[in-house]
């Protein structure tokens, strides 16, 4: 039998403070004809991580290409230098804000959220993957978390879960 494989991905919580309230950037998840299921669902900016790309390039990546924001930072950067060895190869070790599963349905992803900030400027959706890309204040997010959480991607929840008890 051959072994399905999960799918690695990346999430990227960013945050700013805008007149004293902390925000994060959400954006409307629209896949239609590819993802029925959770279109329509509020989510984070995320995307699947390329064969042998850095974690840490794929997270800027994913988030330049949805929001038309480039990461300045990583919040809590922790990652050990990069080994090489005479065999061609290569890896290191890094620390993520969060891990995260999908358990059933959808796709097996397994992740990584980091907290990041962005430089300067509003976002502009730049995928037809999604669309509405704006700020959203910390407790009006968690409103949402709390009393309609199928209004947000299912993957997501467990980040935003662990965000709310360690961070807000």
């Amino acid at each position: 039998m051959k072994a399905k494989l999960s799918l690695p991905v990346v999430s990227a919580i960013i945050e700013r403070v805008k007149e004293g309230k902390k925000q994060i950037l959400v954006q409307t998840r629209w896949k239609p004809e590819r993802d029925p299921l959770y279109s329509g669902t509020l989510e984070l900016a995320a995307g699947c991580v390329e064969e042998y790309e850095d974690i840490y390039e794929a997270l800027k990546r994913e988030v330049f290409e949805e929001t038309g924001l480039t990461v300045k930072r990583f919040v809590s950067d922790s990652r050990t230098k990069t080994y090489v060895t005479d065999k061609d190869d290569e890896s290191f070790g890094f620390i993520p804000f969060c891990c995260y599963q999908q358990m059933r349905q959808g796709y097996p992803w397994v992740g990584f959220a980091f907290l990041c900030e962005v430089e300067e400027g509003e976002p502009n959706p730049g995928q037809d993957e999604v669309k509405d890309v704006r700020w959203i204040d910390t407790d009006e997010l968690k409103k949402i978390f709390t009393d309609t959480p199928e209004k947000i991607f299912t993957l997501q929840l467990g980040i935003l879960d662990y965000y709310f008890r360690n961070r807000s």
